[in-house]
């Protein structure tokens, strides 16, 4: 009777998981703790943002990336400032030489806790709503007005760049870009060419509106210097 070779067993290998939807440090901080998740996200998004958005939901958790947004670009404006001071009278507010920005002044943090956090919530609003439009034009839209935002606001961790004078606000403009169409086409599951249009498109038609108001303004300034040296103007 011939004996019976056992089959062959395939050597273990070493896998790592895919990070599925869910794995956002910063949508689960109840169970991480806020400081913990919100450095976490910040490290992930800055450093790994494919992976970070592969693992960000796309359809709920808005509030959450809005919020985080918000933190970050608060923070961020603040450090800037900070800099501006310690390098330069750059932000004056009268000829003596204070600082626009000044945590002494009780009145000027006040005034800036408030209207930045505002403006930073509206910027993403706004400029969600403007790639979202272009992205579902381009048909490259296969999620929801929440999914372009979230990409738009996890790309703020960018900012975080302002903490390097003088270069930091390039280098994290650029970045910015590049981590935020990585989230668009990694959330809505497109394209990376849709999604960087989607960036792109907004932004040549918002300069192209302020190009052709600005130079509206001047032929109509210089319509009104040539009446006046005409005489055509009544005193």
């Amino acid at each position: 009777m011939a004996a019976v070779e056992p089959a062959p067993v395939a050597p273990a290998t070493a896998t790592v998981p895919d990070r599925g939807p869910g794995d956002n440090p910063w949508e689960e901080r109840a169970g991480r703790g806020p400081v913990a998740a919100f450095a976490e996200t910040l490290q992930q998004t800055l450093f790994h943002p494919a992976a970070f958005f592969r693992g960000t939901a796309p359809d709920h958790g808005g509030g959450a990336a809005l919020l985080y947004a918000v933190i970050v670009g608060t923070l961020s404006i603040a450090v800037f400032f900070l800099w501006q001071s310690a390098l330069a009278n750059q932000f004056s507010v009268e000829r003596g030489g204070r600082f626009l920005f000044n945590f002494g002044n009780w009145a000027a943090l006040a005034a800036f806790l408030i209207v930045v956090p505002a403006m930073v919530a509206l910027q993403c609003l706004v400029t969600a709503a403007l790639e979202h439009v272009t992205l579902a034009v381009l048909g490259g839209a296969n999620g929801t007005y929440r999914t372009t935002l979230k990409a738009v606001c996890y790309s703020t961790s960018a900012l975080a760049f302002n903490v390097f004078p003088l270069c930091g606000v390039l280098v994290g403009g650029i970045w910015q870009v590049v981590v935020q169409v990585i989230g668009m086409r990694e959330l809505h599951r497109t394209s990376t060419a849709r999604a960087f249009l989607a960036w792109f498109l907004p932004l040549m038609i918002v300069m192209c509106l302020v190009g052709v108001i600005f130079f509206a303004t001047i032929f109509s300034l210089l319509r009104v210097l040539l009446d006046f040296g005409d005489g055509k103007l009544a005193v």
